[in-house]
């Protein structure tokens, strides 16, 4: 899978018109180095961003074959890289580890243990963070903060406090310095996982350039307080009408782009059984009603929690769900939304014909999708499953294993799907955990009726009525101006077609080469001509006959030659 020698070189050009922070680059690739990657990089042309002592460092490592990761597996390694990298690496490993579609197992299981918990910044630096951000005045309205973090994280870190008024708030504060490191490292992620696609064609299937803009987007909101608390909102408002969830309030007036405050909310995690128990609720309950409101945000209000795992789920009294951290949320459209709708109606139905359709409405297909290849396996996968009822499959199991099939034939499932799979199996492993007899089909079963009947509404079908006719009607009213305007360009002799090849850079190459032998040819058999003429003049200084300026001329000609046939039959660069 590593890049020829070509494209080695053309990788680490490219990638030196791209890396706006060398010396960050350069980190970077010491890391992998260390942790047993030196082969790739070596191969990719990474090493450039080495300075010498880490070259010979790496170097040393290598050759006496990682003495310190001899006895780890590569899985391990890389999960040991991306923590020692910070933030953004960890939290590309955790994108990375949901994604049952694209990686083997061994992968998943190592990057399911990075986790974003670092040593807690001390309290004073916290305080001086929380002064700049709030003033000394709205400072002054905590009767007391705590100086024992609750949690502490690679981005922010949380304190509990009370407020003058007597509400009990949790204060997360971000890490000083924080967003300029993962901004960078952002850029750099993204600038490799565009250069790996465009050298490395095994990996264009997996297509990490959109994974990476995916994973900028999802960090870049959760560096922004007041995008979350505006998300908190958002969620408080659409579940207003909803007894069983309870989302926190945000106090605005101590909110700000660093500093987050909200309601307190004190509860018991989904995973502990017996304090669930000994408290006297109803799990199966707990689960249905939370799957119900995970349904309600994909479904009805098109904007879901993109990290619904139990860390951020707390059970409450009276069987309620309550829900933290608004951080990464998404949006998903109309047409999505049906599809996904279609999906689970057809995964209730245990319609699998219908559901090979929607994966494929809801992805990408490659150039060479084969659309009855891919069916023939779905069928061939799902076919042990055919007259049982999925209440004795594990059903998101059986999703990630069409979406494995699908990735493997060039179709991988946009980043909502997954997210909304593994959602799905988190509640189905919540339940499963609570009571063995939970059956997640039946309560999908219960809402996709619901679902239906929302999104194919009357109302909503005729604000898409609208819709449709209002883009009809502005076509239809610039389209005579833009083909007027076609055709002018035309008869001008003003049209262009742009057109875009991956092998555009690497024809460059060819013909730069090929003008540099030429041109070099032209210099040698010039430098021949002129010593043949030279050798007339025979009144200067001579050696073993010849003048010396003829010499010269055709010893220097001969050089040349010879490093032009040199190139050609080595089919190297001539430079």
């Amino acid at each position: 899978m590593a890049p020829s020698n070509f494209k080695r070189r053309s990788f680490a050009r490219l990638l030196g018109r791209r890396v706006r922070n060398v010396g960050r680059m350069a980190q970077i690739t010491n890391v992998f180095a260390r942790h047993g990657f030196w082969g790739f990089i070596r191969e990719s042309g990474l090493d450039r961003w080495l300075t010498p002592d880490q070259l010979r460092t790496a170097e040393a490592e290598s050759s006496a074959e990682g003495r310190s990761n001899r006895d780890l597996s590569l899985p391990e390694r890389l999960r040991m890289a991306f923590e020692e990298l910070g933030p953004a690496f960890v939290k590309l490993g955790q994108v990375l580890a949901v994604r049952e579609d694209l990686l083997p197992e061994e992968y998943l299981a190592e990057l399911r243990k990075l986790h974003s918990q670092v040593e807690p910044l001390p309290f004073s630096v916290i305080q001086q963070r929380l002064e700049q951000e709030l003033g000394a005045e709205r400072m002054a309205d905590f009767i007391e903060v705590s100086e024992r973090p609750l949690a502490a994280g690679s981005i922010a870190q949380v304190h509990t406090a009370k407020l003058c008024t007597g509400e009990d708030v949790v204060i997360k504060v971000q890490r000083p310095n924080i967003r300029h490191q993962i901004e960078t490292d952002l850029q750099l992620i993204g600038t490799l996982a565009t250069i790996l696609e465009k050298y490395i064609p095994e990996l264009r299937s997996i297509r990490l350039s959109t994974m990476a803009d995916e994973l900028s987007r999802a960090m870049s909101s959760e560096l922004d307080f007041i995008r979350e608390a505006g998300s908190t909102t958002k969620f408080s408002a659409n579940f207003r009408d909803v007894p069983y969830v309870v989302i926190p309030e945000v106090f605005w007036a101590y909110t700000t782009t660093h500093v987050l405050t909200l309601t307190y909310l004190r509860g018991t995690s989904p995973w502990d059984k017996a304090e669930i128990q000994r408290l006297g609720l109803n799990p199966v309950m707990l689960v249905e009603q939370g799957l119900e409101m995970f349904l309600k945000m994909v479904f009805v209000d098109g904007f879901y929690h993109g990290d619904l795992h139990p860390g951020n789920l707390l059970v409450l009294p009276e069987n309620r769900v309550g829900v933290l951290d608004f951080g990464l949320v998404v949006r998903i459209s109309t047409f999505t939304r049906e599809h996904l709708a279609g999906l689970l109606v057809a995964l209730v139905a245990e319609d699998f014909e219908r559901m090979v359709q929607h994966f494929v409405e809801l992805s990408e297909p490659s150039s060479d999708f084969d659309l009855e290849r891919f069916q023939h396996d779905i069928a061939n996968s799902v076919a042990p499953f055919v007259g049982l009822r999925l209440k004795a499959i594990r059903s998101g199991g059986l999703l990630f294993d069409l979406a494995k099939i699908a990735a493997h034939h060039g179709v991988p499932m946009p980043q909502e799907l997954i997210m909304f799979i593994k959602t799905l199996v988190q509640f189905e492993s919540i339940g499963l955990h609570l009571n063995p007899e939970f059956d997640i089909i039946s309560t999908c079963e219960k809402f996709s009726a619901k679902i239906v009947k929302d999104l194919y509404s009357p109302e909503n079908l005729r604000d898409q009525a609208i819709v449709i006719a209002r883009d009809a009607a502005a076509l239809l009213r610039h389209a005579p101006l833009q083909i007027r305007r076609l055709l002018k360009a035309a008869i001008d002799g003003d049209l262009r077609l742009q057109v875009e090849s991956d092998s555009i850079d690497s024809l460059s190459e060819v013909l730069d080469r090929a003008s540099a032998r030429l041109a070099l040819s032209f210099v040698s058999a010039a430098l021949f001509v002129a010593g043949a003429i030279l050798t007339r003049d025979t009144d200067g200084r001579s050696l073993l006959g010849v003048p010396v300026p003829a010499l010269v001329a055709m010893v220097t000609g001969a050089g040349a030659g010879f490093l032009v046939l040199i190139s050609i039959l080595r089919k190297r660069s001539l430079f």
